[in-house]
């Protein structure tokens, strides 16, 4: 969650809702439909993609990159979208800042509100309505900024759970910079289909940074089950984000590469924030960056790409409406849509959700 001043909050929102930040269009119902041929998601629109990379040693800008082809070499045809946005009911998830995707009901979500002290998720399906409200036992979190689902790893879960897949909960926010360390906590993903009554137990996994407090707000979720955390730099700063390795079972981070992402081709909030990344949702050959002015997709060109190396694949931006504070992102299981998550922002009193789907 970021902390700016109330005005250019207020400006920023109201900004948003005059000019918008694509061309999607909003209509009364609240979706938003378009083709991605002229539209601000696609490749055309959006012109070639190019590579981040890691921050050039001697100022040197990357070499950019080509756009999404076929085997063949040809350039693909890009996909349609359509949006839908709804309000979360307050007190659903008013500071949601994490989201995943449930693997047990298609169109579900799994929330996470940063709060200080929050100790549950929240489910919702794609209408906002809440599906299933689950503790976690042992968590309080001190500030909530992320969830990943996907492999467990091979570190054995918590007694008593059994599953294929699990949840991460990312205790990774740190506003002021002064934490000791930050936690994880990973839990068998609940089956939404017979949602647990009681609090569900939870692997709690502290870690410490090898330089220093750092304030995050996204995870990724590798193959083995450790996770990359990668740090959010000063508003005003301008520097490049960090990105660390935590390895299942806690310990001290392992510091990997820093990197920039992608400056927004219509900048709004990020006049007032900086570009800096909110979430992250993907995984192994595919990675959704979120900043609070777009969505960026980066594909692999090698599907056996390590994870911590996005950065540097190509990447083009995608189409989503304004949203008030956008903090959370999580990728659709067909490899192509998207869900995200909002606070209520300023003045608000809810959160809300956008589901981009494709086709």
């Amino acid at each position: 969650m970021v902390i700016i001043g109330a005005r250019p909050r207020l400006v920023a929102a109201l900004l948003a809702a005059l000019l918008g930040l694509t061309g999607c269009t909003m209509t009364g119902a609240g979706v938003v439909a378009g083709t991605a041929a002229g539209s601000v998601g696609s490749p055309t629109a959006a012109g070639p993609a190019s590579s981040v990379g890691t921050v050039p040693s001697e100022g040197t800008p990357p070499a950019p990159a080509p756009g999404p082809t076929t085997p063949a070499g040809t350039t693909s045809a890009a996909p349609s979208f359509s949006e839908s946005v709804v309000q979360l009911a307050p007190g659903t998830s008013d500071e949601a800042s994490g989201i995943a995707a449930s693997s047990t009901v298609t169109g579900a979500y799994f929330l996470v509100d940063d709060g200080s002290g929050t100790g549950d998720i929240v489910a919702v399906g794609s209408d906002g309505g809440v599906l299933a409200r689950i503790g976690v036992d042992g968590m309080a979190a001190g500030n909530a900024e992320a969830l990943a689902a996907g492999p467990c790893g091979s570190t054995p879960l918590p007694a008593g759970s059994t599953g294929q897949s699990c949840v991460y909960v990312g205790d990774i926010g740190d506003n002021k910079e002064r934490r000791e360390d930050i936690a994880m906590f990973r839990l068998a993903e609940p089956d939404l289909t017979a949602p647990p009554a009681d609090p569900v137990p939870a692997n709690e996994w502290r870690y410490t940074y090898p330089d220093g407090p750092h304030n995050a707000e996204a995870i990724l979720l590798d193959r083995d089950g450790s996770l990359l955390v990668v740090t959010k730099p000063p508003s005003a700063g301008g520097l490049p984000h960090r990105m660390y390795r935590a390895a299942p079972g806690g310990g001290q981070l392992t510091f990997v590469r820093e990197f920039r992402p992608p400056a927004a081709e219509r900048p709004l909030r990020t006049l007032f924030t900086g570009t800096v990344v909110t979430d992250l949702g993907g995984g192994p050959g595919r990675v959704l960056l979120l900043t609070y002015d777009e969505v960026q997709e980066f594909t692999a060109p090698d599907q056996a790409a390590e994870l911590s190396t996005f950065p540097d694949w190509p990447h083009h931006r995608l189409p989503l409406s304004a949203l008030p504070q956008a903090e959370g992102i999580t990728a659709a299981a067909d490899g192509c849509g998207f869900a995200v998550a909002s606070e209520a922002g300023p003045g608000g009193h809810n959160g809300s959700l956008a589901v981009v789907a494709c086709g």
